[in-house]
């Protein structure tokens, strides 16, 4: 019989109906699942691209998302064959918790078959190529790297629609019921901190490095690094995962968001990363104040750190290779008076109705680049 065979077993639930759980393949999900918009709610094409450039920018080629919630209404469309049970060809089961993950996924397959389309293109244009010009030994060689990147990127994506997720399946449950489900799991969802998610996923490997280097850079854990909620005003700590990973990305890149390029560069070396990120604590934290993160402090702010960053970046590479002395800028740090007493700072960036210095963080990076304009001048000063 042609259908999806499901290895589980139904277990009574509320006397009325059933609920089983079992694992499925990607691939089968994205086949035999749909969307009813009078249960779900609407699509948001921003978090599925949010889902999508996580599977996308890290090259996973296996998902361990969390389990995601089934429906199947008509009974019927489940038949026995043998000691298995199978959904019928042609069946759908409604989604109520996980159509992002699930539209997400879909999304990432189709990308990456346009990707194998393209590069398939470019394979038989080459092969072409070589039959007119068989002597021409760098047609040769490309051929086989395009071939290579060919079996690479199908092997990605057939190995990511045969990851398994976890599924939990209702079985019997009318329309109304399940928006009362729906409801009822997406009522007190409460979303996990990004200072966890810095702290445990090893997918990212800037998490990586920020992890090393928090469980072993003497200077950091003395000035304090938040693992659990974003610094408040009440906060002693210098910095958090969350400020810290933009400040490493900062000081990599020379931008404020990550890119698919940073990872992969990190991938490649990621020690030489995280002895980067140890040589420009180092660096800096001498030449704070004792607290940094104490709020009468500029150091305390968020601009003021990835600031600073941005300013060594400058410094790291010379026209693209590593600069072996670049922690000589940091010297520029030195002296730096970093209360909110500091005129030549109010002066460029204002003052708050508090008197405090107006460091208040922007999605623009028009008050970073004043403080690192600001380094540089105290670097050339100093030389």
């Amino acid at each position: 019989m042609d259908g999806l065979r499901l290895q589980m077993t139904i277990h009574p639930y509320c006397e009325s109906f059933g609920v089983a759980t079992v694992s499925l393949r990607v691939q089968d999900l994205l086949n035999y699942t749909a969307i009813d918009p009078m249960v779900q709610r609407k699509l948001s094409p921003m978090q599925r691209r949010k889902i999508a450039n996580y599977l996308q920018e890290r090259e996973l080629e296996h998902v361990f998302f969390g389990p995601v919630t089934l429906s199947l209404r008509q009974v019927n469309q489940l038949a026995r064959e043998g000691g298995n049970l199978i959904l019928r060809h042609g069946s759908k089961l409604s989604i109520l918790d996980g159509q992002h993950r699930i539209q997400a996924l879909g999304y990432v397959n189709e990308q990456l078959l346009k990707e194998v389309r393209k590069v398939e293109r470019k394979a038989s244009q080459l092969k072409v190529k070589c039959r007119r010009a068989p002597e021409d030994e760098s047609l040769v060689e490309e051929l086989e790297q395009t071939e290579g990147l060919l079996a690479e990127i199908e092997a990605r994506r057939l190995d990511l629609m045969e990851s398994e997720l976890s599924v939990q399946l209702y079985i019997g449950l009318d329309e109304e019921e399940e928006k009362q489900l729906f409801g009822d799991i997406n009522s007190k969802v409460q979303l996990v901190s990004k200072e966890l998610g810095h702290s445990f996923d090893s997918t990212d490997p800037l998490n990586l490095v920020m992890q090393q280097v928090a469980d072993y850079n003497e200077l950091l854990k003395s000035a304090g690094i938040e693992r659990r909620n974003n610094l408040t005003s009440f906060n002693k700590n210098f910095t958090c995962f969350s400020w810290l990973y933009s400040t490493a990305t900062l000081l990599f890149t020379g931008k404020m968001q990550p890119s698919y390029e940073m990872a992969r560069k990190i991938r490649k070396d990621i020690p030489a990363h995280i002895e980067i990120l140890h040589q420009y604590l180092n660096g800096i934290l001498p030449h704070l104040p004792e607290q940094p993160g104490l709020s009468q402090y500029v150091s305390s702010t968020r601009v003021a750190q990835e600031a600073i960053a941005l300013y060594a970046h400058g410094f790291l590479y010379k026209d693209g290779v590593y600069n072996s002395e670049w922690t000589s800028c940091l010297a520029a740090l030195d002296g730096v008076d970093w209360s909110h007493e500091n005129e030549e700072l109010a002066e460029r960036f204002g003052r708050l109705d508090n008197g405090k210095i107006n460091l208040v963080h922007e999605k623009s990076m028009r008050k970073h680049t004043k403080m690192s304009e600001f380094l540089h001048e105290k670097y050339l000063i100093s030389q």
